[in-house]
């Protein structure tokens, strides 16, 4: 059994936001993101998506844990939400038959990108991320940077340059400022928020 069907079995699960991501209501505002076609990559327990299925998005959840996508479940069936859940690690277990070109109009994760630090292997997530967004498809990611309490391992933090180097060969950038995880939330990681378009 894997470390995250674990922490979800166990509801240990610091990284949870609670209801939903606090940042995605904001970029979907300044970056004017209607209802359309959008995947959660790594979407735990689900309160992103819920949010927005009843904004009317066509919402999909990927995870890797089994235990994170039945909380997810139960939690849409009881806010009224339709959303489709897949079991299964990006992209290698969502090729072509299964999540075919382009079709999404908009990915988000948060905290899930950052965890590719080996070169090969973040290589095929964003070629996996471009290949099932449309031309033109946003993708907004919460990335760890550095800073934050001393001590506290958590997850690789990302320097600006390193990101911009990692995102740019196949994304054009359209936001990257400084945050936190969870906005009003004391001693939050700080963290990126990017948000990068696929030409």
């Amino acid at each position: 059994m894997s470390f995250w069907n674990i922490a979800y079995e166990t509801n240990n699960v610091p990284w949870d936001p609670g209801p939903f991501d606090g940042h995605l209501p904001g970029v979907l505002d300044r970056h004017r993101v209607g209802p359309c076609r959008v995947v959660d990559l790594g979407c735990g327990a689900g309160g992103s998506l819920v949010m927005l299925s009843r904004r009317g998005f066509a919402c999909t959840g990927i995870d890797s844990a089994p235990a994170a996508l039945r909380i997810a479940a139960e939690k849409a069936r009881e806010q009224g939400a339709s959303c489709t859940w897949l079991v299964g690690s990006f992209p290698e277990d969502f090729p072509k038959s299964k999540l075919p070109d382009g079709c999404f109009d908009l990915a988000i994760d948060r905290g899930w990108f950052h965890l590719f630090t080996g070169r090969a292997e973040r290589e095929r997530v964003l070629a996996g991320i471009a290949r099932i967004l449309a031309p033109g498809g946003l993708w907004y990611s919460l990335v760890a940077a550095p800073g934050g309490k001393r001590g506290f391992v958590g997850p690789p933090r990302w320097k600006e340059p390193e990101l911009r180097r990692a995102l740019e060969d196949r994304f054009e950038i359209l936001e990257l400022e400084k945050s936190v995880f969870t906005p009003g939330e004391s001693g939050s990681m700080p963290a990126w928020i990017c948000v990068m378009r696929r030409p």
